[in-house]
């Protein structure tokens, strides 16, 4: 396993309100959430979901509950209700990708990504999540072709430059690492505060200057 600080995000799963209305009966456990109040959320979103095993949006904000007690299980058990609903859903399966990888299972998480990926090709979270389970498994190259993959897709997505600096840091690469992270930091300047310390620990590990 990798050790250290990973960056790869949650993924979403709360119900896309774009264009949508939300149903009434969410606000309360939506507040509930937005005040931190995650288990009164839970509690009044399980009421609704036992009345209706159909209801996707509120499926959606349980999932993503469950997501921020970090209680893995339940939110693939509530993904994988979505997934039963909508099977047309690439994101759903990216999230249980994600949730399997966090339980360390790195075969259910590859597996998810790729029926992603079949899905949605140009989905670039499900390469960005190859590209961690193959980091972890120690498989350099392919988490490369995973980076270059996201960077055929979305040139200035920040997080794949995180990937890239923990790939070639396990390569060697270290000077080459440096730049990849100096190039997250400078499209998402906030990915600074949280994975600063790995560019720091680099350079003092290896007396890099720049």
């Amino acid at each position: 396993m990798v050790a250290g600080v990973q960056a790869q995000f949650e993924p979403e799963v709360m119900p896309d309100t774009t264009g949508v209305m939300l149903a009434p009966e969410l606000q309360g456990s939506i507040a509930a959430l937005e005040s931190g109040d995650v288990v009164a959320a839970i509690v009044e979103l399980q009421d609704i979901v036992r009345s209706d095993a159909t209801h996707e949006q509120a499926l959606r904000v349980l999932a993503s509950a469950y997501l921020k007690l970090k209680d893995y299980t339940q939110a693939i058990a509530t993904c994988r209700q979505i997934g039963a609903i909508d099977s047309t859903d690439a994101g759903i399966r990216v999230a249980l990708g994600y949730l399997y990888q966090q339980l360390g299972d790195l075969a259910q998480a590859e597996q998810y990504y790729k029926e992603a990926l079949g899905v949605n090709p140009n989905l670039i979270q499900a390469y960005q999540g190859l590209g961690w389970v193959h980091l972890m498994r120690g498989e350099l190259e392919m988490a490369m072709d995973m980076i270059t993959e996201t960077t055929e897709r979305a040139s200035n997505y920040a997080p794949n430059y995180i990937l890239m600096g923990r790939v070639l840091t396990a390569q060697g690469f270290f000077e080459d690492a440096v730049i990849a992270y100096n190039r997250a930091f400078a499209l998402q300047s906030a990915l600074r505060d949280t994975y600063g310390i790995l560019l720091q620990e680099l350079r003092l590990r290896h007396g890099l200057k720049r």
